[in-house]
């Protein structure tokens, strides 16, 4: 019997745009890259170089779309950009730790953790904290 494709890890909801068309194309495309990382995950014959990669790849866009953000908080003199600037830094830390760790010594990660703790953080960080700059971007 033929299955349909798999349900990706996050499905993008259109509840999550907060109206500025940079920061809603990052949103949707962190989405995208660790939805391919739970992808790959669960490939067959997927390397640990290749997920490495993956996790890089999301790293370094994680930390050019929280500058972008940053740079709205400025603009925008939003008053909770302090706190959310330290979210930032510290998603940031994880993220680091968590690829340099992988990289080293892959079987140390339980990788399906990893997406997991990445699908929660990323779901709540966009439905909850990005939607309070939200009314300053008009």
């Amino acid at each position: 019997m033929e299955q349909g494709p798999a349900m990706p890890l996050i499905e993008w909801n259109n509840d999550w745009m907060i109206g500025h068309p940079t920061i809603d194309f990052d949103h949707q495309t962190l989405v995208n890259i660790t939805n391919q990382l739970y992808d790959m995950r669960r490939a067959p014959k997927v390397s640990n170089a290749q997920l490495s990669q993956c996790m890089d790849q999301l790293v370094q866009y994680v930390e050019r779309h929280f500058k972008r953000e940053e740079d709205i908080f400025a603009a925008t003199q939003y008053p909770l950009a302090d706190g959310h600037k330290k979210m930032h830094r510290e998603l940031e830390r994880v993220a680091r730790e968590i690829a340099d760790l992988f990289r080293r010594e892959p079987d140390l990660l339980n990788l399906n953790e990893v997406i997991e703790f990445l699908r929660r953080w990323l779901i709540d960080h966009i439905a909850k904290h990005d939607m309070g700059y939200k009314e300053y971007l008009r």
